[in-house]
């Protein structure tokens, strides 16, 4: 009777560890290739066999510590480098996000000069050739730090970024959505109404846009959101200052997934999810702490798979680095091992489909075969 007893809780234990872990794959380094050009890379873009490198470099001719050339490298699905773009119009140049659109090209570039402190730049809109030649640059305004990634809805471009009414990092800030018809070369544009985070992501759904900053702050609006037709500003109401690090839209429900590493002291490590209702506009949320998914610490680059994120953790136990697909959730349903000899998992640069890995980082450019 024991020995049953013993193996129905052995076999439901087995079943419970069965439904809590994640599928762990395994990945092969088929190709790679270093940077003969960029220092540090902002964003990468994969359409069909092209792959496209954006990035920076401090190397200048100039060399004062400040001028910077950008650069956009075109690989092949075997990373052989087929075109590289050098882009040094001005003092200062950086490339921050990449998006390959049918036969185009689309690039934000930052262009200006920036002494110390002050940074006398302006947000670029560059359209590209697949030969890698420049057709047209449409130049919007001054600007402060990176803008968000490019999305494409329907015959629109969109992204957000920062603009400043100054040169130094005390002038006063708000945040932008460029909306920009790639047809007929007319793009609309909405200014938030006080200052945000500095724009990380932006997400469109047809008639809605929505415009995320880096970091969730309490007490002020967090979205810019142009909702059929009309301008509103949202808060989530956080209890305090939260990462963000992704967003998706289902099912009329807008997703938040954010996260709290400790400041000042403070230990509490969590992610957290905010569902917003687009109907009722009601904010619900919930937090899972770090121990209860097993980690001890996680990076803030992040690639979105449908209502699913990709993120970089470290194993809490074994202080492995990880990819972990998170669900809308918090339920990780994959996991990949992270090649430490190619990368420390900061500032990194993913794309993960179809079986593939491709990450890049300021070593160089790295596609992985998952198994």
């Amino acid at each position: 009777m024991f020995v049953k007893k013993f193996k129905q809780t052995l076999s439901l234990l087995f079943i419970f560890i069965a439904s809590c872990t994640s599928m762990f794959f395994s990945q092969q380094l088929v190709s790679k290739s270093t940077f003969d050009t960029i220092e540090y890379v902002e964003d990468v873009d994969w359409d069909g066999s092209d792959i496209y490198c954006a990035g920076f470099s401090f190397k200048t001719i100039i060399n004062d510590g400040n001028a910077c050339d950008a650069y956009l490298v075109h690989y092949d699905t075997q990373l052989k480098p087929q075109w590289t773009l050098k882009i040094s119009d001005e003092h200062t140049n950086k490339i921050f996000a990449v998006k390959r659109h049918k036969d185009k090209i689309y690039a934000l570039v930052v262009q200006g000069k920036a002494t110390g402190s002050s940074e006398d730049v302006f947000m670029k809109l560059f359209t590209i050739n697949l030969n890698g030649v420049i057709e047209n640059k449409v130049t919007f305004g001054r600007t402060f730090n990176s803008p968000s990634n490019i999305v494409i809805n329907g015959p629109n471009l969109i992204f957000g970024y920062r603009i400043a009414n100054g040169t130094s990092y005390s002038a006063d800030f708000k945040n932008e959505i460029i909306s920009y018809n790639i047809d007929t070369r007319k793009f609309a544009r909405h200014t938030s109404t006080q200052y945000l985070a500095t724009p990380k992501k932006i997400v469109a759904d047809q008639s809605n846009i929505f415009l995320f900053g880096n970091y969730i702050h309490p007490n002020q609006p967090n979205i810019m959101a142009y909702k059929n037709g009309k301008y509103s500003e949202i808060s989530v109401n956080a209890p305090r200052t939260e990462y963000f690090l992704d967003s998706y839209i289902q099912k009329n429900v807008l997703t938040l997934v954010c996260s709290f590493p400790g400041e000042y002291g403070n230990k509490k490590t969590y992610l957290k999810y905010y569902y917003i209702n687009l109907a009722t506009h009601a904010v619900t949320s919930t937090a899972i702490p770090y121990e209860n998914l097993g980690w001890s610490d996680m990076n803030f680059d992040t690639y979105n798979q449908g209502t699913s994120s990709w993120m970089i953790t470290e194993d809490d136990k074994t202080k492995d680095l990880h990819y972990i697909l998170v669900d809308d959730k918090g339920k990780v349903t994959k996991t990949l091992a992270f090649d430490r000899r190619n990368g420390n998992g900061s500032w990194e640069n993913y794309i993960i489909r179809e079986n593939n890995l491709l990450n890049a980082n300021s070593n160089g450019i790295y596609l992985y075969k998952i198994d």
